[in-house]
């Protein structure tokens, strides 16, 4: 039996759709046949790496840990789950005092393009969706990340009924990316689309971000409740046009809950089959206000999302992907 290391390389504190993807890839490799472990970077001092057959490390790990891989002589393969040159800089400038780290990640990532991903990870990449291969200019297969529905089950499993007055949305962001900027768009869109029909939908913000003054939106931070918040909601509002489904949208449509976002370069998700598509700020605010009105096509679009999501997504066609990029590595 085949042994892999994956590496997680931010720190433990933070939680998100990556710690997610990664735990789903555990499954994968079981499905493979492998033994996996998984260890946060700062614990690889505690670490024999050269005891595995593959290290499979889940975003750009920084000079000491790239040494103890490049030590172990063990093949390693990196994948990219963010837009890590955008995220930086999107930290950066929304908060650049508290954010100057942000600048060691960018060189960081530069050393990753000229030297690291070349000559530590021989150019084994991959990204969970073509526009992350785009944005982050990288040679790389594309393979999604596999949903574990037996893990969103037991979570909500037990979950309270949290359904609200009117329509309630729910979005999510994480600090750095596009996310961030986009809670203040859908805090426009929101208060418009409430002035136009009254303070009829309401927003519930969860992850980190900067706050608005909005009786309509709510912030929550993180939340171990998150999915029951999820399935409870009418539909899950995304303020950026980003065509990747992250981990929180594959779980609300898996939930049965459809999505409202702006079309994406490689948009996956069509316009009144899975939920709402928009053009522009103007569409979605007209599109939403028509959903407020008759919110029955709701559940519908919901279905059809999780089919999609279920489909596409399936950890034995996420492991075979995975099987044919590994190839003479996991024999």
């Amino acid at each position: 039996m085949k042994r892999v290391a994956m590496i997680i390389p931010f720190d433990t504190s933070i939680k998100g759709g990556v710690v997610r993807a990664v735990k789903s890839q555990e499954v994968v490799y079981r499905i493979l046949g492998a033994e996996v472990e998984t260890f946060y970077a700062s614990h690889l001092d505690d670490v024999n790496l050269a005891d595995y057959d593959l290290i499979h490390v889940h975003g750009p790990l920084k000079l000491g840990g790239i040494l103890k891989v490049r030590r172990s002589g063990v093949p390693a393969i990196l994948t990219i789950h963010g837009w890590v040159l955008q995220e930086a800089l999107t930290a950066l400038k929304t908060d650049p005092g508290g954010n100057i780290h942000y600048i060691f990640k960018i060189i960081n990532w530069i050393l990753h393009r000229l030297i690291f991903i070349r000559f530590i990870y021989r150019d084994r990449v991959t990204t969970v969706s073509e526009i992350t291969k785009k944005k982050n200019r990288l040679r790389a297969t594309v393979i999604p990340n596999a949903l574990i529905t037996d893990e969103i089950e037991g979570k909500v499993s037990e979950c309270p009924d949290l359904q609200g007055d009117g329509v309630t949305a729910v979005t999510y962001t994480s600090i750095g990316g596009s996310k961030v900027l986009s809670i203040q768009r859908l805090a426009e869109v929101i208060s418009e689309v409430n002035r136009k029909a009254g303070c009829r939908i309401r927003l519930l913000v969860f992850g980190e971000s900067p706050e608005i003054e909005d009786d309509c939106i709510e912030f929550m931070g993180y939340r171990d409740d998150f999915l029951c918040h999820v399935r409870s909601a009418d539909i899950m509002l995304l303020g950026y046009d980003m065509s990747e489904l992250g981990y929180a949208v594959l779980e609300a449509g898996y939930l049965g809950v459809p999505v409202a976002k702006f079309r994406g370069e490689f948009e996956e998700l069509q316009d009144d089959v899975h939920g709402i598509i928009a053009e522009d700020d103007s569409e979605m605010i007209e599109k939403l206000i028509r959903f407020i009105e008759n919110p029955s096509k709701g559940p519908v679009w919901g279905e059809k999302l999780k089919e999609h999501i279920t489909e596409t997504r399936d950890p034995l066609r996420i492991a075979d992907k995975w099987a044919m990029f590994l190839g003479d590595i996991m024999k």
